[in-house]
């Protein structure tokens, strides 16, 4: 999904947290090619939609998981009233936990299955070779940009 055709129903937190780092009236924490892999959407428990890339450039993606629902039969999300999880056959790719109705935590992530090298090493948000940790980012509406 595109940052101008975000789903109808989705409704971003506040603020969202990942290894100290913190995306304050943000939409998405990365993207990649301009297409946004995951968003996390608030409502009375978190609502995440994921999108892979489909190609190895890239360039075209399909969705996984829309609020929610698995559309694939590999992978399955487990939701709570504060805390969602998305497992694969690879093990857990996302993990988030509401902490309030305006912030939610990411406790887990690897999307490396999907060929995105981004994921959560200890107190980092290791992002194609660099980590991050402890940054404040307000009002972008994407924390960290990857490729074109």
């Amino acid at each position: 999904m595109k940052i101008d055709s975000l789903p109808t129903q989705f409704k971003p937190y506040k603020e969202i947290e990942i290894a100290r780092n913190k995306l304050t009236d943000g939409i998405a924490l990365i993207s990649v090619n301009d297409f946004i892999p995951f968003i996390i959407g608030c409502n009375e428990k978190p609502e995440v939609w994921i999108n892979i890339p489909s190609d190895a450039k890239g360039l075209e993606w399909q969705p996984l998981i829309r609020k929610n629902r698995s559309l694939h039969d590999a992978v399955t999300v487990t939701a709570s009233k504060s805390l969602v999880t998305v497992n694969t056959p690879d093990g857990v790719v996302l993990e988030v936990k509401a902490s309030s109705n305006f912030k939610a935590e990411i406790t887990k992530l690897d999307l490396r299955p999907f060929g995105i090298n981004v994921f959560l090493e200890k107190d980092s948000l290791c992002v194609m070779g660099s980590k991050m940790s402890g940054n404040s980012i307000i009002g972008a509406k994407v924390m960290i940009g990857i490729g074109s």
